[in-house]
């Protein structure tokens, strides 16, 4: 006998007053269940409220488990009643947008990041930016739907096995159904289907391979009808990885190639060809030139260098000369910064200098020289600044796309007609028997069942997926086309722009501020500028005695006045005979 429960109350399907009652079960689809209540007029009350969950059982084992999805009413001058639709938990999926966690930066604290949730999915990345299963994945976004209603209103079946990795598809706004599908279009001999036997509905994903066979008599079938679809079985998988890595404003391609059987060469008729655009490594690098030359602070040669002045001078000479550091070469072009990992200081180098030219002689001038010692050499320094590494290609995802879509699929339909429906076909495979001898092993995949509980009547469609229909290769290579390549597969679990990274700049350049100390004159000489015969020459070399010559004031006679006057002489001495 069957019975539903509603609102805590459970009744055989006489005493609701239901009629009618079927049951649609689909691969990747919201399943169904449809009764009538036949003499409620259009104004009755509803006897099942939208949203309110449902349960069937018959003697006491589950056979359905929804919700309230649609309470039309229909009435005529003959008669009227209300029909109900209940959908099952794949209703749920299709129901609710997938939203991923990113990562963020606080506001108030930039060094923290947040958890966030967004409607921008990566599928194929888990939260920590790595690549994940498909099965993974979809653990993932059950889960993910278990918690927005903070109950289990499906399990996920334990088998499920799902290890194949797709390239990051980039996506947004998408429902959790949604997601799904696009997922399995990678691998297009999944069924997914719903077991209603335990009280919270197990969900599972099965490959073609890991489906139940199967057998029925054909005698013993009410019809039936099959197409073996030869024009969709694919002879080859090749999948083309072109990744575009860029590096300082240059950028470059690569391409990987998978192909399945190994012996495929994507020109077979029907094989399966796509050039799956993945994102490649990104870098930015710093460059700066530095040239150097050691410090020779003893050597007259460095000092003319630094004090253009005395350039022209042939017998200078230095002495005493001191520095502050000991930092090996002097920075004479470019400028150093920390990345560079080299030390830089600045530093005053002072000597007194003695020399003699036509015109003068200096005895022990202090001079000085502020410059920019370091430890770096002459050469072109490199640092990266930022990198972003490159999308992984999926490892053997042509085999797996391969063993989806290289099998023979047999399209059709079988009716049963039995005194109760009974059997779970959905999640199986079929084969015939005492027909052709390829029916026999044939494995039609079950797509859905229709079942009638009142004629007792199931009809079983069978064949490939939606995807693998009429336009097989086209609707194949949607995966694809429609997959966007994601430049934001590496900021989920950082919270970081691409590429971002400040650049430091150098602190220290080239530097040299030359400064002449007090000194002594030996010796100096001026001349006319219009007449350089003219001449002035003041020679303390000349000089026989110690003394001082300097401006001194005089006593003199002019035209018999007594004046004064200031001349350059010494103090008066007695001449010394010879």
């Amino acid at each position: 006998m069957w019975f539903l429960m509603y609102q805590g109350t459970r009744k055989c399907f006489e005493d609701w007053g239901l009629s009618g009652v079927t049951r649609k079960i689909k691969n990747q689809s919201v399943d169904t269940v449809t009764v009538r209540v036949a003499g409620n007029t259009a104004d009755a009350p509803l006897l099942f409220s939208a949203n309110e969950t449902v349960q069937i059982d018959r003697d006491g084992s589950y056979w359905f488990t929804g919700i309230v999805t649609k309470t039309p009413v229909y009435g005529s001058a003959q008669e009227g009643y209300q029909e109900y639709t209940f959908s099952g938990p794949w209703w749920y999926l299709d129901h609710i947008i997938y939203q991923q966690t990113w990562k963020e930066a606080d506001f108030e604290n930039p060094e923290k990041l947040n958890d966030i949730r967004k409607s921008r999915l990566i599928l194929g990345q888990d939260n920590e930016g790595n690549p994940m299963t498909i099965g993974a994945q979809i653990a993932e976004i059950i889960d993910y739907v278990n918690q927005a209603f903070d109950l289990p209103v499906m399990a996920l079946s334990s088998e499920l096995d799902l290890p194949v990795y797709i390239p990051f598809d980039e996506c947004h706004d998408l429902s959790c159904a949604e997601a799904i599908k696009r997922l399995l279009r990678w691998v297009p001999d999944v069924i997914a289907f719903f077991d209603y036997s335990e009280a919270v509905p197990v969900l599972h994903f099965r490959r073609r391979v890991q489906l139940p066979p199967v057998s029925l008599d054909i005698e013993e079938l009410h019809a039936f009808q099959l197409t073996p679809r030869y024009d969709i079985q694919i002879p080859a998988v090749v999948l083309k990885f072109e990744k575009t890595h860029r590096s300082n404003g240059q950028s470059w391609k690569t391409l990987d190639v998978q192909k399945y059987p190994t012996s495929a060469t994507g020109r077979e008729p029907q094989a399966l060809v796509m050039t799956i655009a993945l994102e490649g490594a990104e870098s930015t690098y710093i460059r700066q030139e530095i040239e150097t030359e050691p410090i020779q602070i003893s050597s007259a040669t460095w000092w003319k260098k630094h004090l253009p002045g005395l350039q022209a001078v042939e017998n200078l000479r230095i002495e005493e000369p001191t520095r502050e550091g000991s930092l090996p070469n002097e920075l004479i072009s470019g400028s150093v910064a920390n990345w560079m990992n080299c030390q830089v200081h600045r530093e005053t180098v002072t000597a007194k200098v003695s020399y003699e030219t036509e015109d003068e002689a200096v005895s022990r001038r202090l001079v000085a020289v502020k410059i920019n010692t370091t430890d770096a050499t002459s050469k072109t320094y490199r640092s990266l600044v930022s990198f972003t590494g490159e999308e992984t290609v999926p490892d053997q995802l042509a085999k797996q796309v391969y063993q989806g879509v290289s099998v023979l699929h047999y399209e059709g339909q079988i009716v049963l007609t039995q005194p109760e429906v009974g059997g779970d076909f959905l999640g199986k495979t079929i084969n015939l028997t005492h027909g052709r001898t390829e029916w026999e092993s044939m494995n039609a995949v079950v797509q859905s069942v229709a079942e009638l509980v009142d004629s007792g009547t199931m009809t079983i469609m069978l064949g490939p997926a939606k995807h693998l229909g009429p336009d097989d290769l086209s609707e194949l290579t949607k995966s694809n086309r429609r997959r966007t390549r994601s430049r934001n597969f590496h900021t989920r679990s950082t919270g970081e722009a691409s590429g971002s990274a400040c650049v430091e700049q150098g602190r220290f350049g080239h530097a040299e501020n030359s400064a002449y100390g007090p000194g002594c004159w030996q010796k100096m000489t001026f001349s006319d500028i219009e007449n350089v015969e003219r001449k002035i020459i003041i020679d303390a070399s000349e000089l026989e005695k110690d003394v001082v010559v300097r401006l001194r004031e005089e006593d003199v006679s002019d035209s018999g006045v007594l004046k004064k006057r200031y001349s350059l002489a010494s103090n008066p001495f007695v001449a010394t005979e010879s």
